[in-house]
C-alpha cells in the first residue's frame, strides 16, 4: 500500500512576520533548494534507499506516485507552504502547475560511485 504524508507543521504568525517549522525530525544529508517554471516535470524515477522529504515554500505541484512493486497510484497536490514524504520504492513525478520555490531533503547524499536513482516513468494520473 502507498504510504503518504505530511508531517506536523508549526506556524507562528504575529505582527512581526511569519514563521513556519517545515519538518522537525530526520536524519538529512542533503538539503536542496530549488526554482522551477510552470509545465516543467522533475523526478519520474524511485530510490531504493533514499527518503525524500518535498517541501513547496510557493507555488503548486501535483506529485504522482507509484508504488513500484504492486503498482498502487496516487496524486498529491501541493501549495505554498505544504510537504510530503517521498518513501523508498515510491516512483515519483512532480508536475509543477506554476513558477514554484521548494525545498528538497534526502536522507542519503548523491554518490556518482553508488546512485541510487531508478527510472520510473509515470503517466500523468488524473
Amino acid at each position: 500500500m502507498l504510504k503518504t504524508f505530511a508531517p506536523q507543521q508549526f506556524e507562528r504568525v504575529d505582527d512581526r512576520g511569519r514563521f513556519v517549522e517545515i519538518i522537525a525530525e530526520g536524519n538529512w544529508r542533503a538539503v536542496i533548494h530549488g526554482e522551477m517554471k510552470a509545465g516543467a516535470v522533475m523526478g519520474n524515477h524511485y530510490h531504493s534507499r533514499t527518503r525524500v522529504y518535498f517541501y513547496v515554500t510557493r507555488g503548486e505541484v501535483d506529485i504522482d506516485l507509484v508504488l513500484v512493486g504492486d503498482g498502487d497510484r496516487r496524486r498529491v497536490k501541493l501549495t505554498d507552504s505544504k510537504g510530503v514524504y517521498l518513501e523508498p520504492g515510491t516512483s515519483h513525478a512532480i508536475r509543477f502547475r506554476r513558477p514554484t520555490s521548494f525545498i528538497l531533503l534526502k536522507s542519503r547524499r548523491h554518490d556518482p560511485a553508488e546512485p541510487d536513482v531508478y527510472p520510473y516513468e509515470i503517466e500523468e494520473i488524473d
